[in-house]
C-alpha cells in the first residue's frame, strides 16, 4: 500500500490538480446544443473565437452615416435638377447658388443632428461601460433596466445575468471558504466527509449532495435528462490517491456552467486534502496512544521489578559478605561489588518511578556543601585519583535534601573517576548573592564529553558514544537533575573548553550566614 503523503494548507490545491483539469477541459468545446452542459470528452479542440471590428470608432462611424444620409439625398436631389434644366443663363445661375446653399445648410443640420443622436445613441452604451467597470471593482450590486427589444436592451441584459452570476459564485467561494475553515484535524475522516457534503449542498444551492469515499466507479454518472434533477459530480483525489467522490443534484432549472464545475472542482481538491490530512492525523493519534499505553505498561513493569529485586539483592550482599570474613575470596568480593552495582541501579529505576508518578517529596535541611561533598567522596573509596576541595561557601549553607544530594554527588563523582580516566578531580563550592544559592562545580581531566553528547546525556536511558555497550543504566543524569529540580535547584553541563574535562555543576537553594 501506498504510504499516504500529507496534503498543502487550504487555499492552495495540490500538485496544479485544478489547472490540470481546467486545462484539458478548456480545449474541448462545449455542446452547443446544451447550453450550461460538460463538453463531451470526444470533441476536439477549437480554435479561439475573436472579434476585431473596424478600426474607426463606433461613434465616428454613426456620425458619418448619419450626415451621410442628411446630405446625399439633398447632393442627389441638387444634381438630378441640374441635369434636367441645362447648364446656361442668369435663371440657371441662381438655382444653381440655391442648391448649393441648400447643401450647405443640410450638411450643417447633418452634422448638428449626426452629433446629438450619437450623444444620445451612444448614452446607453456609456452606461453599460461605466456598470462594467464598476462590476470589475467588486460591485455587483448594479443593475441596468434598458427597454425595448433590440441590441443594446439585450447587452444590458447579458450584463445583469453575468453580474447575477457572479454574485452568486462569490456567495458560494464565501460559503465554501467558511465550510474549510471550520474543518479541524481532530475530526475523523468519515465525520469530516458528512460535512462536506452537507456544506456543499448549502454552498452550491443543491438538491442533495454527499461525500463518498468509495470508489468513483462505484457511483455511477447518470444522463442528462431535460427536465428532471441534473447529477453534478467530482472526484476526491490527493496526492496521487483517489480517495472517493463527491456527486449530488441540482434542479432542472438551475444552469451549471463550466465556472460552476471549476468552483465545485476545486472545493473537490480542498476537501480531499482536508480529508487526508484527518487521515494522517487520526493514524498518528491512535499510534500515540499505543505508545503512551506502552510506555505506562513499561513504567508498571520497571516499578514492579524495582521493588521485587530490593530484597533478593540485600540477602545476596549480605551472605557474601558473610562468607568473605568466615574465608576471604576474591570471587565473593566480585559478588558484592556487582550485588552493590544492581542495587544502585535498582535505587535508580525507583527514584525515577517516583519521579514520574509525582512521589518524590524531598526532605530539606540545612547543612554545610563542603562537608558534604567531601564524605561522599571518602565514601566512594577512590584514593588512588587525586581530589581537591575549594571551598568559598562563606558561611552560607545549603538547604536540601541530604539522602537526594548523596545520590547526586555519588553519581557525579563516580562519572568524574570513571568517565575521566582516573584523572584528577575538583570541587569547587561558591555562592551566588543574587540568586541566593550555593553552587558546587565538579570537574575532571579527562577527554570530556563530545559535542555529539551534550544535548542528551540528561535524557532517561542515553549514554555516551565512548561509553562500553552494556555499561549503566543511562539513568544516572537523568535521575540527578531531576533530583535537584525537585530540591528547586539544578544540575547543568557546563561549556566545554579547549583540552578541558567534563564539568557538572549543582545548583542549591542556600541561607546566609545572618539568616541562621
Amino acid at each position: 500500500m501506498t504510504e499516504p503523503r500529507p496534503e498543502p494548507a487550504h487555499g492552495t490545491p495540490p500538485g496544479g490538480a485544478l489547472s490540470e483539469r481546467l486545462a484539458r477541459r478548456a480545449a474541448v468545446p462545449a455542446d452547443p446544443d446544451e447550453p450550461g452542459g460538460m463538453p463531451p470528452p470526444d470533441q476536439g479542440p477549437s480554435p479561439p473565437r475573436i472579434y476585431r471590428g473596424p478600426r474607426v470608432g463606433f461613434r465616428t462611424r454613426l456620425t458619418i452615416a448619419l450626415i451621410a444620409s442628411a446630405v446625399l439625398p439633398v447632393a442627389g436631389f441638387g444634381t438630378v435638377v441640374l441635369l434636367i434644366t441645362g447648364a446656361g443663363g442668369e435663371a440657371d445661375t441662381t438655382l444653381t447658388r440655391v442648391l448649393l446653399l441648400a447643401a450647405a445648410l443640410a450638411v450643417v443640420l447633418a452634422v448638428l443632428l449626426a452629433a446629438l443622436l450619437a450623444a444620445d445613441l451612444g448614452a446607453p452604451l456609456r452606461t453599460i461601460a461605466a456598470s462594467v467597470e464598476r462590476v470589475s471593482a467588486g460591485d455587483l450590486t448594479t443593475r441596468l433596466e434598458l427597454p425595448g427589444d433590440d441590441e443594446i436592451s439585450r447587452l444590458a441584459d447579458s450584463h445583469n445575468r453575468l453580474a447575477s452570476d457572479l454574485q452568486r459564485r462569490n456567495r458560494e467561494l464565501r460559503r465554501i471558504l467558511e465550510a474549510l475553515e471550520e474543518t479541524t484535524l481532530g475530526e475523523r475522516p468519515e465525520i469530516l466527509a458528512r460535512r462536506a457534503g452537507e456544506r456543499a449542498r448549502a454552498a452550491f444551492g443543491m438538491i442533495d449532495c454527499a461525500v463518498l469515499l468509495v470508489e468513483p466507479t462505484e457511483v455511477p454518472e447518470e444522463e442528462i435528462v431535460p427536465g428532471e434533477l441534473r447529477q453534478v459530480r467530482a472526484e476526491l483525489v490527493a496526492g496521487g490517491d483517489t480517495l472517493g467522490v463527491v456527486a449530488g443534484h441540482v434542479t432542472a432549472t438551475r444552469t451549471w456552467e463550466r465556472a460552476d464545475q471549476d468552483l465545485f472542482e476545486l472545493y473537490a481538491i480542498e476537501i480531499s486534502a482536508a480529508i487526508r490530512n484527518a487521515q494522517l492525523y487520526a493514524r498518528v493519534q491512535d499510534q500515540n496512544s499505543r505508545l503512551i499505553e506502552l510506555d505506562e505498561a513499561k513504567d508498571d513493569f520497571l516499578r514492579g521489578v524495582s521493588h521485587n529485586l530490593q530484597t533478593p539483592l540485600a540477602s545476596i550482599r549480605g551472605y557474601a559478605e558473610q562468607l568473605a570474613a568466615e574465608a576471604p575470596d576474591r570471587r565473593l568480593a566480585i559478588i558484592t561489588e556487582q550485588a552493590d552495582r544492581l542495587s544502585k541501579m535498582v535505587r535508580q529505576l525507583l527514584t525515577v518511578s517516583r519521579i514520574e508518578s509525582g512521589a518524590l517529596r524531598p526532605r530539606l535541611e540545612v547543612f554545610n556543601l563542603a562537608g558534604h561533598v567531601r564524605r561522599t567522596w571518602e565514601a566512594l573509596g577512590a584514593t588512588d585519583v587525586p581530589f581537591t576541595m575549594q571551598d568559598r561557601a562563606e558561611g552560607w549553607l545549603a538547604l536540601a535534601d541530604p539522602d537526594h544530594l548523596d545520590q547526586v554527588l555519588w553519581a557525579i563523582l563516580d562519572n568524574a573517576v570513571h568517565y575521566g580516566g582516573r584523572t584528577a578531580v575538583e570541587a569547587f563550592v561558591a555562592i551566588d548573592p543574587v540568586a541566593s544559592d550555593l553552587a558546587v562545580t565538579i570537574a575532571d581531566h579527562g577527554p570530556g564529553i563530545g559535542e555529539p553528547d551534550r544535548g542528551r546525556l540528561f535524557q532517561r536511558f542515553e549514554r555516551g558514544i565512548r561509553r562500553p555497550i552494556g555499561e549503566g543504566s543511562g539513568l544516572g543524569l537523568y535521575v540527578s537533575r531531576e533530583l535537584c529540580r525537585a530540591m528547586s535547584g539544578d544540575l547543568i553541563l557546563e561549556p566545554a573548553g579547549p583540552g578541558d574535562g567534563a564539568a557538572f555543576t549543582i545548583h542549591l537553594p542556600a541561607e546566609a550566614p545572618d539568616e541562621i
